[in-house]
């Protein structure tokens, strides 16, 4: 660890030239346009749209492929705009792109600050011109948790009571604490290193030998010949439709119902403070000729697991593990589950780009040490074992006249396929359709897929959807899709094997100084019902609500107001629930403060009518909770740049449950109704 800190220091001694470059505000964008996504992709979508505002893209020699970045953009809208260019010519000012059916003001804002029209002439700079970013994070929770309580030997009776609840408490402080550096010459090479511990984990203990619970570091070197990109250290995958391998955002069903087709960069630095996603060792891309591009690597590391009981019964006796994917390493018992396994994999993927084609082949192979075990439930007898798992994939695009196919097969070792194809259609004016078909075996896994699905595990599953978008006015966008499903064996709580369906429709009206939109949302899922004698399955209905107006008072401030309803029926089970918050936004003249408070009252009857709720955070940061029972919740955010390399955040927030004395359970227990968190971060850009 010493030897990571004088690094670091000299990297700071050494007299390089360096910039400084301000970025959009990009929290700012992906909750205006509702794009929602896991904690793990949304760190990933802030860091690729940090690099494009850096490196901002090419509107008139980009492809699908890199315009597919733009997360603001439908598959529809960048079909339209390659159309439109190839028919016209370049562009020669963005405002053009107005013209392009589909587009509209707010999309053109959105896209402004990652898009150029001809060639990127940056400031000028020599080989040793640096860019470099120091990040530091600290978050905390109050009233303490259960699990920070200190214990007496004098309270218990037996001594093993006593022990067992000494184990069981949090070693570290009730402080999380994430660290990050980056520095890069962006047209070459660029380097980062990232430190991060949770709440209640220790630091510089025999289980933190670095020092902090999580450390990831890259070194990417970028030549753009025929070796096009080498990395060292932490790096991850996205392949094909993300059937073999795919990490970082995942376009997916939501309101932008045009954006299922993937567009993966391959292999690519890693970044994020996932502590499971991700691959450690070596990678390269080679562009061979202009139309063909290969990619190898190999990774090996040690992942969290727990250790499953031996079966003595068994004439062969042999050790597995379940996978640990919380990440928390904070006691006893969580310590002993870090790093068991050994995780071993390869690959290879070689790309054919011609004029009206792509194809690709891809190769996949890992393997668990010891092997994953299957599991005694139902809906377990499937599972992933993760023993010398062999896949392979091809994944291909192609289109013409208006229509445009892509799709991806998969076959693994054991016999099983998965198969995802889709079709769009652009040609009527104003108005684009889509449909994707999808094929997953059972017994399927490839255990870094990420595919299109209703669940996250790519696997016992086939499904037809059907997506919508038309914008009939310039201020107008309609978006809406179908999704019909059906699994072939047993799921989690759903003992029977069954079907279910999704229908979404989403309107918004955008006008100078206000916009609304309305969102209906309908999901309906087998599950069981354990109520009667016979366990049986029955359908699972959930309706979703959701209505938002925001207004722009003057340059500096806009009002934003939501309301939403949420209605859960099973069987006898008739349960609902409501939200309603209010925003107020400002940002100074100078750009230089920026800030967002709101006040949400929710009543919910229980959490099977939970409602989301996205927050602004302090950047890279994510906070999407979801609000369920009686209660208020309040936050402040702040971002402040009271210099030209250095910003500061913060954000306070507080939520109060009037008719509880406690909060959550067992070790993240709260004795009080009240829970604030805050989160302070210094980021410093040179």
């Amino acid at each position: 660890m010493r030897q990571i800190t004088y690094v670091v220091i000299l990297l700071f001694i050494i007299p390089y030239s360096v910039y400084s470059q301000s970025i959009p505000d990009i929290e700012k964008l992906l909750e205006t346009n509702d794009i929602e996504s896991s904690e793990d992709y949304y760190e990933d979508m802030i860091n690729s749209l940090i690099r494009l505002s850096a490196q901002p893209i090419n509107l008139n020699s980009a492809g699908f492929d890199s315009l597919k970045m733009l997360f603001f953009l439908s598959d529809a809208q960048i079909d339209n705009l390659l159309d439109f260019r190839k028919k016209h010519g370049p562009f020669t000012h963005p405002n053009e792109l107005l013209l392009v059916t589909g587009i509209s003001q707010q999309d053109l804002s959105n896209i402004k600050p990652f898009i150029r029209i001809g060639t990127y002439t940056p400031e000028k700079q020599s080989r040793y011109h640096l860019s470099q970013e120091i990040l530091a994070r600290l978050k905390m929770t109050r009233p303490k948790q259960a699990g920070y309580k200190k214990y007496s030997r004098k309270a218990f009776l037996y001594e093993k009571d006593y022990l067992a609840k000494k184990q069981s408490r949090f070693q570290g402080p009730p402080v999380g604490t994430l660290l990050k550096y980056k520095i890069s010459n962006q047209q070459h090479w660029q380097g980062g290193l990232t430190l991060e511990n949770d709440p209640g984990e220790n630091y510089f203990s025999k289980n933190q030998k670095t020092g902090f619970d999580f450390l990831s570091v890259h070194a990417c070197y970028t030549p753009e010949k025929i070796i096009h990109r080498v990395i060292v250290g932490d790096y991850k995958l996205q392949w094909g439709q993300g059937l073999l391998a795919w990490s970082g955002y995942s376009s997916g069903k939501s309101t932008s119902t045009l954006s299922n087709e993937k567009s993966g960069n391959g292999i690519a630095p890693y970044t994020s403070t996932d502590e499971n996603r991700y691959l450690r060792g070596m990678a390269v891309s080679l562009h061979p000729t202009r139309t063909i591009t290969t990619e190898i690597f190999v990774s090996y590391k040690k992942t969290d697991g727990n250790l499953a009981d031996l079966d003595t019964l068994s004439p062969k006796t042999v050790q597995t593990a379940t996978l640990y994917e919380t990440g928390y390493h904070r006691n006893f018992s969580e310590c002993k589950k870090k790093h068991i396994l050994k995780e071993f994999t390869t690959g290879l993927s070689t790309h054919l780009n011609h004029r009206y084609f792509r194809i690709g082949v891809q190769l996949l192979h890992y393997n668990f040490s010891p092997a994953l075990t299957i599991g005694k439930a139902a809906y377990q007898q499937n599972n992933e074992t993760g023993h010398q798992r062999t896949l392979v994939s091809v994944d291909y695009k192609t289109g013409g006249y208006h229509f445009y196919l892509f799709g991806e097969t998969a076959r693994s070792d054991n016999g099983t396929w998965a198969t995802v194809n889709g079709l769009r259609y652009s040609g009527i004016p104003r108005f684009a359709l889509c449909a994707l078909y999808r094929h997953y075996d059972k017994g399927y896994h490839s255990h870094y897929n990420s595919g299109f699905a209703e669940y996250s595990n790519t696997t016992n599953e086939e499904g037809l959807y059907l997506g919508l978008e038309s914008t009939p006015f310039r201020s107008l966008k309609i978006n809406a899709y179908y999704d019909r499903f059906r699994f072939f064996s047993p799921r989690y709580q759903a003992t029977i094997p069954g079907n279910g369906q999704e229908i979404v429709g989403d309107v918004t009206f955008n006008r100078s100084r206000w916009d609304c939109s309305f969102r209906f949302k309908h999901e309906e899922k087998p599950e069981d019902d354990k109520t009667g004698e016979n366990l049986q399955s029955v359908s699972r209905v959930k309706q979703e609500y959701r209505f938002q107006f925001t207004y722009s008072i003057c340059e500096q401030l806009k009002s934003r107001t939501r309301t939403s309803y949420t209605r859960y029926v099973k069987k006898e089970k008739h349960e609902g629930g409501y939200l309603f918050y209010q925003d107020l936004m400002y940002s100074s003249l100078q750009n230089n403060l920026k800030a967002q408070f709101r006040f949400a009252y929710f009543d919910t009857d229980s959490y099977n009518t939970r409602i989301y709720a996205y927050e602004n955070n302090v950047l890279y940061g994510y906070s999407f909770p979801a609000l369920y029972d009686r209660g208020f919740r309040s936050y402040l955010n702040l971002n402040w740049k009271p210099f030209t390399l250095i910003t500061l955040y913060l954000k306070a927030g507080l939520t109060y449950y009037p008719d509880k004395s406690t909060i959550s359970s067992s070790l993240t227990q709260v004795n009080d109704n009240k829970l604030f968190d805050l989160s302070f971060q210094i980021r410093i850009k040179l």
